[in-house]
């Protein structure tokens, strides 16, 4: 057969078989003529592909005629895997008679891999001769044959490999127990349990492997049912970790309250080690009988296990209240570990015990009370916040309380919150209150809908306040926000106008670059001009700006930059800006000693980036000059580069152009 004709069968079987898998059972099988062209490519000189292919999809269409051709490839070094992944899911018996058959003919890598399709199809007739090659002198065919028993998991399958236990080699042995657990598993789900359990209290006595051990002690306490709370309780006594673990760790597969009791009894006696364990398990369990003897521990173990212990009071919540006192505890990491628990406890009753410490007396245990309240959340404490906010007799207290109504409250809450901005005295409070207001405000669907409000408690604020409400409002944005800011500018309070002016420096949007441009200008008001030019050359530094844009601020503000400072901020814009226009109003800075490192840095920067962009061929006439200057002014690094970009402008200028891409019609 040609490889072309070859090729033209596989195609066809290839798309049959696709349309199979793709629609189950509501497209017919695949034609005998189908199988018979996919058989024929494995019989031909086509290549390793096209076999490989061709039982990958007998894989899924073969028919008992494939057997043959798919068994033929057995001892092929290269098709063998392949020949086996078409033969393992062919439900014929035939391909049971062709593996075992292969048996005697195979050794090495490819007997072990039949063997080990024998144990995918679980063929028990192959047991006796699977069984024989357990003492194999070759490691792979004794390891597969102990996993191939596993996986058949009859009687006399698993005979064969207790059998072979006694004997097996230390290399092999870690198989042959995978082979017998696996065995036991099916062997319990078959309802074999006797036979189950022989097998995993032979592995559990086992002095190694310490995986085999914990794994029979496992099985043997899950087949064993209610029974297997004896060997828990054995176990937990015994000094010997590993089956101790593992008996501990099963209990996450053994429900009921006898379980947990058990556990909790052992904890009084156990080392450190064993009782942080048994804690973990406990509270994984979240059975409440386990609660007393948790806390137990809590006050009086050693400090690891009273962290475990603290930590795991966070499954039960009914411990609250404990935790409320393991709180104020000497130790600090025992206090903090206790904060942490009884912020993660969940119900009702904990919200309940954290609301009655807002009402204690105790300044700390009400800043504590408010703390947790933020932390868990507890949005129904808005009320008691408010109030306390309003009338606590600790002024740290009223600050605290109003930060744990900004990390809540929502619109709903903003008008109480403006009220307590507006009564707020002390600095602190003031502070709270302001980003209170702010978070309340953010929170809401159109944060600019809290504007008209915020507006209008500016004539009634006191300067505090007022400086406050204009943060709040550059936080909130907007065209009517922005005129309530620029009208504060002239307020006769330093504090205000302080405010006005840093909140317009700090504006989010463009619209705020007149403003600037005017603050910028005032050379009568030094401070208002310096962060006025500052705020307006961010702008021409933000890669959100408009290039145009970006470039118009820079003319703007050449003439108005003086200070060494106000230069490099200058040149940092312009170098991000990155074109050649941009590098021309950088080269006189070049010569000024007091900017020339920032200047050479700028023009360096803009002109590797100019480079690396589509139009470098065009610019690069532009940056020669400037590259040479730079690369003779600057040194060390800055120099090597600029010396990099100027062989790569020189390069670019002698490229021929690029013809422009043609228009799609």
């Amino acid at each position: 057969m040609s490889r072309t004709v070859v090729a033209i069968a596989l195609a066809g079987a290839l798309v049959a078989a696709g349309a199979l898998e793709l629609l189950g059972q509501t497209v017919p099988p695949a034609t005998k003529a189908e199988v018979d062209k996919l058989i024929a490519v494995l019989k031909s000189d086509a290549p390793h592909k096209e076999k490989a292919d061709a039982c990958r999809q007998l894989g899924v269409i073969g028919t008992k005629d494939a057997v043959p051709a798919l068994a033929a490839l057995l001892p092929d070094e290269k098709l063998s895997h392949m020949a086996r992944y078409g033969l393992e899911p062919n439900p014929d018996p035939s391909v049971d008679e062709a593996l075992r058959g292969a048996l005697g003919k195979l050794k090495g890598r490819l007997l072990a891999g039949v063997i080990g399709s024998l144990g995918v199809r679980r063929d028990a007739k192959a047991v006796p001769a699977i069984a024989r090659l357990l003492g194999d002198a070759d490691p792979d065919v004794a390891q597969a044959a102990g996993r191939a028993l596993g996986s058949i998991a009859t009687a006399e399958a698993a005979t064969a490999l207790q059998g072979a236990l006694a004997g097996v080699s230390a290399a092999n042995k870690v198989a042959l127990c995978e082979g017998m657990l696996r065995a036991a598993e099916s062997l319990a789900a078959q309802g074999n349990r006797d036979q189950a359990l022989a097998i995993y209290d032979r592995l559990r006595a086992l002095p190694e492997p310490h995986q085999v051990r914990a794994a029979g002690l496992r099985g043997a306490m899950l087949v064993r049912g209610k029974e297997g709370l004896a060997l828990l309780k054995e176990h937990l006594g015994s000094k010997d970790y590993i089956l101790f673990s593992a008996a501990v760790r099963t209990t996450h597969e053994m429900p009921g309250a006898e379980v947990t009791a058990a556990l909790a009894a052992a904890l009084p006696a156990l080392p450190a080690d064993g009782q942080v364990l048994v804690i973990q398990t406990l509270a994984h369990r979240a059975d409440a009988a386990a609660m007393p003897a948790i806390l137990a521990l809590a006050r009086t173990a050693g400090k690891p296990v009273r962290l475990a212990a603290v930590r795991a009071a966070a499954a039960f919540p009914a411990a609250a209240q404990d935790l409320l006192k393991l709180i104020q505890d000497s130790d600090p990491e025992v206090a903090q570990a206790a904060k942490e628990s009884l912020a993660a406890l969940s119900g009702p009753q904990v919200d309940a015990a954290v609301m009655e410490m807002l009402a204690a007396p105790d300044a700390a245990r009400r800043a504590l009370a408010m703390e947790l309240i933020g932390r868990r959340r507890m949005t129904a404490a808005a009320g008691a916040l408010l109030k306390a906010a309003a009338g606590d007799a600790d002024a740290a207290g009223r600050a605290a309380a109003i930060r744990t109504l900004g990390d809540l409250a929502g619109p709903a809450e903003l008008p109480a919150l403006i009220d307590l901005l507006m009564r707020a005295k002390e600095p602190q409070a003031v502070a709270a209150a302001e980003q209170a207001v702010s978070a309340a405000c953010l929170r809401a669907d159109k944060p600019e809908s809290c504007t008209e409000r915020l507006i209008g408690m500016l004539p009634k604020a006191q300067a505090s306040q007022k400086a406050a409400l204009l943060h709040v409002l550059g936080g909130v944005g907007g065209p009517a926000a922005l005129k309530a800011v620029r009208d504060c500018l002239g307020d006769a309070d330093k504090e205000v106008h302080v405010a006005a002016v840093r909140t317009l420096c700090a504006w989010k949007d463009i619209e705020v670059l007149p403003d600037l441009l005017a603050l910028a200008r005032k050379t009568d008001a030094p401070t208002d001009r310096a962060l006025g030019l500052r705020g307006y050359l961010g702008w021409a530094s933000n890669n959100k700006t408009p290039a145009a844009e970006r470039m118009s601020i820079c003319k703007q503000a050449e003439g108005m930059v003086q200070k060494p400072e106000e230069k490099r901020l200058l040149l940092s814009a312009l170098g991000s800006i990155a074109t050649p226009e941009a590098i021309a109003m950088i080269m006189p800075h070049v010569d000024d000693a007091a900017t020339k490192a920032e200047a050479c840095a700028a023009v360096v920067s803009a002109a590797e980036k100019i480079l690396k962009g589509p139009g470098a061929a065009r610019a690069a006439p532009r940056l020669l000059e400037p590259l040479q200057k730079v690369a003779q002014a600057a040194a060390g690094d800055m120099a090597n580069r600029a010396k990099a970009a100027l062989a790569q402008a020189q390069q670019a200028e002698k490229a021929p152009p690029k013809s422009p891409a043609r228009k799609k019609q």
